[in-house]
């Protein structure tokens, strides 16, 4: 098996899923639970958001920790839960066309509340154009939510611009959230940029089902699920001390040493690049003045994508295209149209994205078996 669909989702590290299993076996208790395990659950898990806050170079005394099942809900509860909790102070919120769907469908819904909604271009550089920026934020912009580096593309976004501009304007009332799922670990971060971010282990070879949302304990937010008032009222329900250690295991090694291992990566990324600039009917998205090497996505230029991913995962290769091979409906890379302006290009747009656990050898049999299967499928 070749696997090369890490943005996804990532392999399991063995020491941290042993960490797992030894907790689970360990920490039976409801860390809400009054009796002494229970109280040593809840201590540990305080601990633990601490070392997790240290390592990011941020204060326990000015931010807090959320735990969440992942992204997403991290993602709606910092949306969400600041608009609604702080509309009193503006309805206009600002983010770009090309955020996850998590961040996009939740600005969909705050619209369908009667808030007014900024969608911003990325141009093809992969970058905000900052005048157009400035020229949205108004006084009654209370939240702007920007990704750091696009899971489709891997283009890096001018976040640093974004918070300058936040600054010049004057308006203290805006916070800045920005979903991070798919940078953490894997570029150098000042995480005092943002108010809010998001960050999901499984995207850095953690375990599904945790995640969390870090942020200024300034920052107010609405619940979005209610019950027995745990993480301070904001995130109701038992909390899983396994899965929260495991995940801050984790999130610290993952973003240890984050320059050392990206070598490695672009390594990769340019053999990659260097095959896949040598067969013809391809086009790379690579025009972006920042990128990440974890990843690269191209369009078929005469053969559906779809049928590209199917045939590769026959061979057990696996990759990713936003064409559904199971569908009969044909969709579009809303991220790759929005830096392209190309439906075509979009319609048939093939993500690989890399981890440390790949090797050379694997992209050479991935090139292979992709020119053999470019040759054989005849036309659309």
């Amino acid at each position: 098996m070749i696997y090369f669909d890490n943005a996804g989702s990532t392999i399991v590290d063995n020491d941290v899923l042993n960490l797992f299993v030894e907790d689970t076996n360990k920490f039976i208790a409801n860390p809400s639970a009054l009796h002494g395990l229970g109280m040593k659950e809840n201590y540990d898990i305080i601990n633990f958001k601490r070392e997790l806050l240290t390592s990011l170079k941020l204060s326990p005394s000015t931010h807090d920790v959320i735990f969440t099942s992942g992204a997403t809900e991290a993602n709606n509860l910092a949306i969400l839960g600041f608009a609604r909790k702080n509309k009193n102070k503006g309805k206009h919120l600002i983010t770009s066309k090309i955020e996850h769907p998590s961040v996009l469908n939740v600005f969909k819904e705050l619209e369908k509340e009667g808030f007014s909604v900024t969608y911003l271009d990325v141009k093809e550089n992969g970058t905000i154009d900052i005048n157009e920026f400035k020229k949205a934020l108004n006084e009654e912009t209370i939240l702007v939510s920007t990704m750091y580096i696009n899971n489709e593309c891997g283009c890096i976004l001018n976040i640093e611009e974004i918070r300058a501009a936040i600054k010049e304007s004057g308006n203290k009332k805006v916070v800045l959230h920005s979903d991070l799922a798919s940078s953490f670990g894997k570029y150098r971060i000042d995480f005092n940029l943002f108010d809010l971010f998001t960050i999901s282990a499984y995207k850095l070879h953690g375990i599904k089902g945790i995640g969390a949302l870090i942020k200024r304990k300034n920052v107010e937010l609405e619940s979005l699920v209610y019950g027995g008032g745990q993480e301070d009222n904001l995130r109701s329900g038992t909390l899983s001390y396994s899965l929260i250690h495991s995940a801050v295991y984790a999130f610290i090694k993952g973003n240890k040493d984050v320059e050392n291992k990206s070598k490695y990566i672009q390594e990769l990324h340019d053999y990659a690049l260097s095959k896949l600039n040598e067969i013809e009917g391809i086009k790379i998205h690579n025009n972006f003045n920042r990128k990440t090497p974890y990843i690269i996505n191209f369009s078929t230029l005469n053969k559906e994508a779809s049928i590209v991913v199917e045939a590769l995962s026959n061979k057990e290769i696996y990759v990713s295209s936003k064409s559904s091979c199971s569908s009969k409906l044909k969709t579009i890379s809303y991220v790759i149209y929005e830096v392209t302006k190309n439906e075509e290009e979009a319609l048939n747009s093939i993500r690989i994205s890399f981890s440390k656990y790949n090797k050379i050898e694997e992209i050479d049999e991935f090139i292979n078996a992709l020119k053999e299967i470019l040759a054989s499928i005849k036309g659309k």
